[in-house]
């Protein structure tokens, strides 16, 4: 892995203060669809290992695994810090079940980044019953993003953006370094 670790902190878990680390949330389907999350980790961690950097990159990967309304609730606080967390957020539209395929949570959460404009890499597996509203929407709030139709496609947006960010940290450091010397 070059010697860059990757963290995966799931739902409920605390969110790190790493100041070296980079951050990235995967937002998408979580209910009636295949679990996509776990072939983007594994893509993630093998496209940022031979990105060349030895930056730490976490990556904060929410699951519902109980229906509870308070770990709901808890949930929802969890993935909304961890969202206003991340340097990142990749979303994945999976083609989900005949009986709840749009999820309307992932495309809320997607509506509220793109406006933030924090990077985002955005995709849709083949056959997900929204990819032109989400295309669409993008055009007209955030015409530089592009709807991806493969995971790994989507996951290397993921790692340019965190490339760019990595530079743009280290310009920072580099500045505030200059300036505490004058």
């Amino acid at each position: 892995m070059n010697g860059s670790p990757l963290q995966v902190v799931g739902s409920l878990e605390e969110v790190p203060s790493a100041p070296d680390a980079l951050t990235v949330f995967l937002a998408g389907g979580m209910r009636n669809c295949p679990d996509w999350r776990q072939p983007a980790i594994e893509a993630l961690a093998d496209q940022w290992g031979r990105a060349g950097t030895d930056r730490p990159l976490t990556v904060f990967s929410p699951s519902r695994v109980v229906s509870a309304c308070a770990f709901s609730h808890a949930l929802v606080r969890w993935e909304h810090h961890a969202l206003q967390a991340s340097d990142v957020v990749l979303f994945w539209f999976p083609r989900g079940n005949e009986k709840a395929p749009e999820q309307p949570i992932a495309l809320y959460e997607l509506g509220v980044a793109a406006a933030t404009y924090k990077p985002i890499a955005v995709g849709t597996e083949p056959g997900y019953v929204r990819r032109d509203d989400v295309g669409a929407q993008l055009r007209l709030i955030r015409p530089d993003v592009p709807v991806r139709r493969d995971l790994g496609t989507t996951v290397g947006d993921v790692v340019r953006a965190l490339r760019l960010t990595e530079k743009a940290l280290g310009e920072a450091y580099s500045t505030a370094g200059t300036l505490q010397a004058v």
